[in-house]
């Protein structure tokens, strides 16, 4: 069926259950080409609008401008990023972004006759999808490929690659400005040196950057200017921010039918009174929660029963006591009163506890209408009674898992951290709020009464009175003080009006210059052309390595730091051990972004020194850098476990001062450091070990759990567990039955040994036999339970989890059943055919990449390496087609029996046989297609580890390969310096293809034939 721009309202509703803004509408029929003033496919510069309007909308226009252009999309973008430096927006904005993909995975379930126009919008992006999932190849209408993948971007995980599977499938990524820069720049945090051109290349090509509250990023949007100018790269970047800070060349603003329509006229229009209130800077936490309890009785006397009001603060440390304050007064009224903490460092596991709490409390939800109460009370907005208020949902208890029936009635009390400030779509009643700059002070009060509901909303504003002085404070620098000195001009008896419409028209009349208030922007340093050649070597990174941090926050401030992951079942004394390595344990159970907390990478360094002085809390905005005590050199402190992909160097046990940016470290638990609301340095109590609950979305082809004393919970149940354990001889489904009737499943009092419980009753579901395996190589009474092949039944989100088949060498080398060579090059062909088809790539290009896919793994034909799947058996001469993959694992040593020497590497060998291929005299750019050769395994880029002796030797003929047959040939390959392609060696030929290509562009297309050659394994391994 036909799709047009004016489809858009019905997309919308069916999605959501309501119709757009006018803006929204309109931003869709511009990009469509329906307002002949404004040039289709271009997208506004800035989305100058309030809160409350509805900017992450934008992801809507976008998934449908995919659709529109599904034949042609390098018209649209095929990755829709949207970035904020606030760790709470980000994850209000996936589950938005969930929202869409669920509606497009299942679009006749929408409850709305839009749903023809959803299955039509699906339709089109699968035909962009298809390749994109396990056994694509048998794709039926009961398995089709997704039409969209969501993924959170929140701390990288080695060999992340949830949403990296296909150049062509349609993506939203939600994120901050630290994974997806650090992606865009080729030194993702956490991600493997081998997978970050993949990264980049596809960051870099059909891209659209939505940069949520762009004021609180300007060095990152002036980086990513740089990358789109000087690299060539394909990226577009919008601002969403009613303070952009940049002239707009093309902005999107409300228009007269916005503001006459009812809904959003609503939110203008909503009052939002705030009192100013000085307060001595002792008296700041009591204050708080006295003006916070006196705002609430208000509200109740309006006719609020259970008044919602939000307490931000500028400091962690204030906002935890400030919380401990008002969760202390346990009675109010006669009923108890909830409180929440939030801040912007914690786990995504328990953040995502705390979110559900506040789902009855979003913009628009149905348990926000109020019905009317037996009871009757008076108002202050009219002189007669007024009904008072009830919710219609029962609260369910600060993080608990299972929801109780809540007895009374009482306000809800939400501190929070400026991680609140802004996206976060919650709908307070009141909001005490400390002193800030005036733009951020605007977003704060945008979450009061955000849909103008028939209510009466109160605020206050708190300042310190050493606050007002002229100081430079850490967050804000002058513009406390010069903030408060404009909000008493625009005071009226004490109180300023912060509703949209009451607050422009104040400022209109006044002579306040808004520009003097805002928070100070960070300064981005210029990038240089020669940076990007820096980053782009990633195999391995030049020494000279430019800290993308600098270019990602500025100058003066920096967010860049570590990712920290608890594990129960790992001790410090494990980690002191000689020896001891944990990578077999995380290859397992790799850490998983929701068991992670970002932290700065100085807080962890002083943590793990027991430097108390320093370890404080730090604040959720990006901190200046002060003079901080230098680490000590040598192992000093506690012991850590970095985490940076199986093989990597980087990976072993490390000190603080070894710790670098973007790491991934693994800590016991028994170090403390965390509690239920986030990074908490001051607690010496053991962490709650969450790992098993992270990974439960994960586990689609390996599901593994953990049996130790600090994962399982009561001391008489470990006793009898202790028992089981003991004996050897238990088989391992044997070994989960015995557990299954230890642990009780209908006990209250055994909640605790959910997280263990259910994944054992999961095992019973495994394909194939379960292994028990030792923990750490230990038989000290933890052990690892194994089902190698996975489960029987799914119940996780498609396509998620999956590792690159290929970055793995166990895993390139073999699958489930043997792979000729000429099978696995059909295999990666078929896949780069569409992708090159669904991208429009030039015909010599896209030839080129063809030609690349067929020559691949032509060094897998060496007899060594034939040797070697075969067991590496010196006399075992390889006889029939060469294969691929072996339908086993090699033995221990068959390497080195085979006689391959160390760090040898098939697709340089690859090279120098492409170029005796009769087929490579088609190749429009010879120099790219060796590149692409050999480098799709992310080695290469410029420079191989590893030398080959045999390579002066004589030409000696290699296995059949389909009706060609290969000799590997005599010379040097790109491991050599000796290395000669008109005159280039392989570094040389690298220079030379950026300058033709780009450098992002470069990445891209290695990026779709190392993805290609993914799927390709991916589905030789799986069940078909």
């Amino acid at each position: 069926m036909e799709l047009g721009a004016t489809d858009f309202v019905a997309f919308f509703r069916a999605i959501h259950g309501y119709i757009p803004f006018p803006w929204q509408r309109k931003l869709v029929e511009r990009l469509a080409g329906d307002d002949d003033n404004w040039p289709a496919d271009e997208w506004p510069d800035v989305l100058n609008l309030p809160t409350g309007s509805g900017k992450t909308a934008a992801l809507d226009a976008a998934v449908f401008h995919l659709a529109l252009r599904f034949e042609h999309p390098d018209r649209a973008a095929l990755r829709i990023a949207l970035v904020v430096d606030r760790r709470l927006v980000v994850d209000d904005a996936y589950e938005r972004a969930k929202k869409i993909v669920t509606c497009l995975v299942d679009p006749m379930q929408a409850n709305d006759p839009g749903c023809l126009i959803l299955a039509e919008v699906a339709s089109r992006l699968r035909q962009l999808a298809q390749f994109s999932e396990p056994n694509s190849s048998h794709q039926t209408a009961d398995n089709p490929a997704p039409p969209l993948v969501a993924q959170r971007l929140r701390g990288g995980a080695p060999l992340e690659s949830e949403w990296a599977r296909t150049p062509t499938q349609p993506t939203i990524l939600c994120s901050t400005v630290d994974q997806v820069g650090s992606r865009l720049l080729f030194r993702g945090y956490g991600i493997t040196n081998r997978m970050k051109p993949v990264h980049a290349g596809l960051l870099g090509k059909h891209t659209l950057i939505l940069l949520d509250e762009a004021h609180l990023s300007d060095p990152f949007r002036a980086t990513v200017q740089s990358v789109r100018k000087l690299g060539k790269a394909e990226v577009r970047t919008v601002l969403l921010s009613a303070t952009p800070g940049v002239e707009a060349r093309r902005p999107a603003q409300l228009a007269r039918e916005d503001y006459d329509n009812p809904e959003l006229r609503k939110r203008l229009d909503a009052c939002k009174p705030a009192n100013l209130c000085i307060v001595e800077s002792d008296e700041l936490v009591d204050t708080f929660a006295k003006t916070a309890i006196d705002i609430a009785e208000c509200l109740r006397q309006r006719g609020l029963a259970m008044p919602v009001v939000g307490v931000i603060i500028n400091r962690v440390r204030l906002a935890r006591g400030v919380f401990e304050r008002l969760r202390g007064s346990t009675r109010y009224d006669g009923f108890p009163n909830d409180t929440i903490l939030l801040i912007g460092r914690s786990r995504g596991v328990e953040r995502g506890r705390i979110a559900d709490r506040l789902k009855p409390f979003r913009t628009g939800n149905e348990s926000r209408k109020p019905v009317v109460s037996a009871q009757v009370g008076s108002t202050l907005e009219d002189d007669g009674p007024t009904p008072i208020l009830e919710w219609e949902d029962d609260r369910l208890p600060l993080l608990r898992k299972r929801p109780e029936t809540r007895t009374g009635t009482g306000p809800l009390f939400v501190v929070a951290t400026q991680c609140l400030e802004v996206g976060v779509d919650l709908d307070l009643d009141g909001l005490v709020t400390h002193a800030a700059s005036f733009d951020a002070l605007r977003q704060r009060f945008g979450r009061v009464n955000r849909a103008g509901r028939s209510i009466r909303a109160e605020g206050a504003i708190l300042v310190a009175k050493d606050e007002l002085k002229e100081a430079d404070d850490p967050i804000y620098g002058d513009r406390v003080a010069k903030t408060w000195k404009a909000l008493q001009q625009l005071a009226s008896e004490g109180i300023v009006d912060f509703g949209i419409a009451a607050l422009d028209r104040r400022l209109e009349a006044s002579n306040v210059d808004v520009a003097e208030l805002v928070a100070p922007r960070d300064r981005a340093p210029v990038v240089m052309p020669a940076y990007f050649d820096l980053w782009s070597q990633t195999s391995p990174p030049p020494a000279a390595d430019p800290d993308v941090g600098l270019f990602l926050h500025g100058v003066e401030r920096r967010s860049v730091g570590v990712a920290l992951a608890w594990r129960g079942d790992v001790t410090g004394r494990d980690l002191r051990r000689d020896g001891v390595d944990l990578t077999p344990l995380l290859q397992l159970v790799p850490p998983q972004a929701t068991e992670m907390v970002e932290v700065p990478l100085w807080s962890v360094r002083a943590w793990l020194t027991a430097r108390r002085s320093h370890a404080d809390l730090g604040e959720d905005v990006p901190e200046r850098i002060c003079n901080r005590e230098t680490d000590r050199t040598g192992k000093d402190g506690r012991p850590a476990f970095r985490w940076a992909g199986a093989g990597d160097p980087r990976t072993g046990t490390v000190f603080s001062s070894e710790l670098r940016p973007g790491d991934v470290l693994v800590v016991p638990a028994e170090y403390g450091g965390c509690d239920p609301f986030g990074w908490n340095p001051g607690s010496k109590f053991p962490v709650t070990d969450v790992a098993d609950e992270a990974a439960q979305p994960f586990r689609k082809r390996r599901h593994a759990i953990r049996i130790a004393r600090d994962v399982v919970a009561t001391d008489d149940q470990w006793d009898r567990i202790g028992d089981i354990l003991a004996d050897d001889a238990v088989s391992g489904s044997d070994l989960v039955e015995q557990l299954l009737e230890v642990l009780p499943s209908d006990s209250d009092d055994q909640e605790c040994l959910r997280p263990i419980r259910e994944p054992l009753e999961a095992l019973r579901l495994a394909r194939g036999k379960i292994r028990r395996l030792p923990h750490l190589g230990e038989n000290d009474g933890r052990l690892i339970l194994v089902a190698p092949h996975g489960l029987r039944q799914q119940h996780v989100v498609t396509g998620s989890g999956a590792e690159p088949s290929t970055e793995d060498d166990i895993l390139s080398h073999t699958s489930r059943k043997a792979v000729s060579i000429n099978d696995h090059t059909n295999h990666v062909v078929e896949r780069v055919a569409h992708s090159v088809a669904t991208l429009n790539l030039p015909d010599a290009v896209a030839n080129d990449l063809k030609l690349a896919a067929l020559l691949h793994d032509a060094g897998k034909a060496d007899c060594r390496f034939q040797k070697y799947l075969a067991g590496g058996d010196p006399w075992n001469r390889p006889i029939g087609p060469a294969m691929a993959k072996s339908g086993r694992q090699s033995p221990k040593g068959a390497w080195r029996r085979a006689g391959l020497p160390s760090g040898w590497r098939h697709e340089a060998l690859s090279v120098q046989m492409a170029q005796a291929h009769p087929r490579f005299a088609e190749a429009s750019d010879p120099g790219l297609v060796l590149w692409l050769i050999g480098t799709h395994h992310g080695f290469g880029r410029p420079f191989f580890d590893f030398a080959d002796p045999d390579e002066s030797g004589d030409e000696s003929p290699a296995a059949c390969l389909g009706v060609d047959y290969w000799k590997v040939v005599c010379g040097v390959g790109p491991q050599s310096m000796a290395f000669d392609l008109d005159g280039a060696d392989w570094a040389a030929l690298y220079r030379q293809l950026k300058q033709r290509y780009g450098i992002w562009e470069l990445a891209h297309l290695e990026a779709v034939l190392r993805l290609a050659d993914h799927r390709a394994s991916e589905f030789e391994r799986s069940d078909d």
